[in-house]
């Protein structure tokens, strides 16, 4: 049995394991093992080809058919299966220099993040018929959650529980942002896992392509726009409010990752102290650091600060 098959089949099982365990496990055990499903079927398909992360991808489904059920299996399949194998597919197309130099241009990385964000944008979608067709099924069941946790806390804390008016407000809000938080925790995820696999990948020479300079990430044009209607999307009512909600949660990790990368092409080989200043913004000030980081990236194709200043003095690509 050719060994790409073999490792695709032994990454899908293994993340088949963690993702079944993820979904059983304590709180803190079910975020570790989440954060981590993605990856034993990333590095078959960097190490070994995107088929071998489809085989991953099918075998993993079909063990999630045989201990769980047929949404469950549709479920891994869309949410980590199916984008694997998508994502070493993309990162291996490449083709001749048009100049005829003889180098291979490979597919770049911000291109494959803009596939994976609109993927992900698309993906609180897909799974509507794996819960009922619409999320306000979850509104029964997340109120029940919420009076009993209310109910839980208030007698530690010695404090009233929530009323029910303010149970109903909790529990509308979340149903608003539940699309766009789900698409944007998958992006983040998959895009960290992408990032370690392909790490992991070159460290033990199985990495088939030249390592990406990310720090030189750019978006296809008229990427932007895509973030524009979508937001405005976001406010309309009925099922085009889900699919810009859903949209918008993506697009803006996409663009937060976009500001990273500007910030790292900005420090390299001129100040390296810019990066100490913005994780470091990133842990004291949060939400608003993430927040500007997001607008640089927007404003970025905008104003091309990149084009502006030119290339840095190389360093090993990061």
């Amino acid at each position: 049995m050719p060994i790409g098959l073999l490792t695709g089949v032994g990454s899908g099982l293994a993340s088949a394991l963690l993702f079944y365990s993820a979904t059983r496990g304590s709180p803190f055990l079910s975020s570790v093992l989440l954060l981590l499903t993605p990856l034993p079927s990333l590095i078959a398909g960097f190490g070994w080809g995107w088929l071998s992360a489809l085989i991953g991808g099918v075998a993993a489904a079909a063990a999630m058919l045989l201990i769980a059920s047929l949404p469950f299996a549709i479920g891994y399949f869309l949410v980590l299966g199916g984008p694997s194998a998508l994502s070493a597919y993309l990162a291996y197309l490449n083709r001749s220099d048009p100049a005829g130099s003889g180098a291979i241009q490979w597919y770049p990385p911000g291109r494959l993040l803009a596939a994976l964000s609109l993927y992900g944008g698309a993906l609180p979608i897909l799974v509507l018929p794996l819960i009922g067709g619409s999320y306000e099924g979850l509104r029964e069941p997340m109120g029940d959650y919420f009076r009993s946790f209310s109910a839980r806390t208030a007698s530690d804390l010695n404090m009233p529980p929530l009323s029910e008016a303010q149970i109903e407000s909790v529990t509308e809000f979340l149903l608003a942002v539940l699309p766009a938080a789900l698409s944007a925790y998958w992006l983040s995820i998959f895009a960290i896992n992408l990032y370690l696999a392909g790490r992991i990948a070159r460290a033990s020479d199985r990495l088939g392509r030249d390592w990406p300079d990310l720090a030189a990430l750019a978006y296809p044009t008229g990427f932007p726009l895509l973030a524009v209607a979508a937001f405005a999307a976001s406010f309309a009512p009925g099922l085009l409010g889900v699919v810009g909600t859903s949209f918008s949660g993506a697009l803006l990790v996409a663009y937060l990752m976009a500001g990273l990368a500007l910030m790292h092409f900005l420090a390299r080989g001129r100040a390296r102290w810019l990066l100490w200043l913005v994780y470091g913004a990133l842990l004291l000030l949060g939400p608003y650091a993430a927040l500007a980081l997001t607008l640089a990236g927007l404003v970025e194709p905008v104003i091309n600060l990149k084009r502006r200043l030119g290339a840095p003095p190389p360093t090993p690509p990061t």
